[in-house]
């Protein structure tokens, strides 16, 4: 299920603890999100679908950005133009781990001439393990909730 992520059922009493705001707390997970997306700390991420994801002006985005770095939750440069921001997660109890994935790399062809690791060009590796939905994207639920997942089509 794509841009799915698991929030502890303590979460929400840690920001609470952390003294977060509900905007800043709206931008953090949304920062989980794209942390877990692409498997590092340190990200680029543009202001402008940033700012049309979760419905907020420019100022509002600056000061919960600010807001997240005075708490050492994130560090954070700002792109100038059609730069990118840069963002990186910092390590504390409210972020996830993330979990390391292997990839298995095809031997060299019979000609020797290179290995050919991705044969479908416009799907990446990363992009087919976010794209998939299995047994394992909903740890822990039970026959009757995989059920009702398949009735509403969340799940295959």
């Amino acid at each position: 299920m794509k841009g799915y992520q698991f929030l502890e059922n303590d979460f929400f009493d840690m920001c609470k603890t952390r003294k977060l705001r509900s905007t800043p707390m709206l931008l953090y997970i949304y920062l989980r999100g794209l942390y877990c997306r692409f498997q590092k700390p340190s990200f680029s991420w543009s202001d402008k679908q940033t700012r049309e994801h979760l419905a907020i002006t420019q100022t509002t985005l600056v000061s919960a950005k600010r807001y997240l770095q005075e708490r050492a939750l994130i560090k954070y440069q700002s792109g100038i133009g059609r730069t990118p921001t840069q963002y990186e997660m910092l390590g504390t109890v409210l972020l996830p781990e993330l979990r390391v994935l292997k990839f298995k790399t095809l031997s060299k062809g019979p000609m020797g001439s290179g290995s050919v690791k991705n044969c479908d060009t416009n799907n990446t590796s990363k992009e087919r393990l976010k794209n998939r939905v299995g047994e394992d994207t909903f740890p822990g639920t039970t026959a009757k909730q995989r059920e009702d997942l398949r009735a509403v089509g969340l799940y295959k």
